[in-house]
């Protein structure tokens, strides 16, 4: 049963696009600038390197 509510939690947690989030924080869509991506080197690039921070350890 734990097995099950931490791949729920995973789950949950994999949902959320955190480069999309901090795009609409910074009032921009990030999937027009760079490479068109979500992730966290085109937030990185984009938004610095608190951004791209930000989005790497949702990854992990």
């Amino acid at each position: 049963m734990e097995r099950i509510i931490c791949l729920v939690i995973g789950y949950v947690c994999g949902l959320f696009q955190t480069g999309y989030i901090i795009g609409k924080v910074h009032k921009t869509d990030i999937r027009e600038h760079g490479s068109g991506n979500a992730g966290t080197t085109n937030a990185f690039r984009t938004f610095g390197k608190k951004a791209g921070a930000l989005t790497c350890w949702e990854t992990v």
